[in-house]
């Protein structure tokens, strides 16, 4: 009976191993359009730009399945997440953290990344 228990935990044990490998997802080969639902242009990222960064760093909800920074971010939000302008653009956005203020790595301006 002990080696029945071991063994059925063993099987659990391995399909979920197996299964958390097959949902990771891979970052997109080329830029991808990331809608802003504002009533500026949408913005061109390109991963590949930003191998230094982990997932997380924009995906910071990504264990929930939640990838799109509207999922939680949109004005109606009904959490307590910030508004997707303060989200992305504040210092502390996941944009503004790296292209604004006075620690950017590389400052950018609004039609930078919001072409026409």
């Amino acid at each position: 009976m002990k080696k029945l228990l071991v063994l059925v935990v063993t099987v659990f044990v391995a399909l979920g191993l197996s299964l958390g490998t097959a949902l990771a997802v891979d970052a997109p080969k080329g830029p991808v359009k990331v809608t802003n639902f504002g009533g500026k242009e949408a913005v061109t990222f390109d991963h590949a730009k930003h191998k230094d960064s982990k997932c997380v760093d924009c995906h910071h909800n990504e264990k929930d399945g939640k990838y799109k920074c509207g999922d939680c971010h949109l004005k109606a939000a009904k959490d307590k997440a910030p508004k997707l302008q303060d989200a992305m653009h504040g210092e502390k956005g996941v944009c503004g953290s790296c292209h604004k203020g006075e620690k950017a790595k590389k400052p950018l301006k609004c039609n930078d990344c919001h072409k026409k």
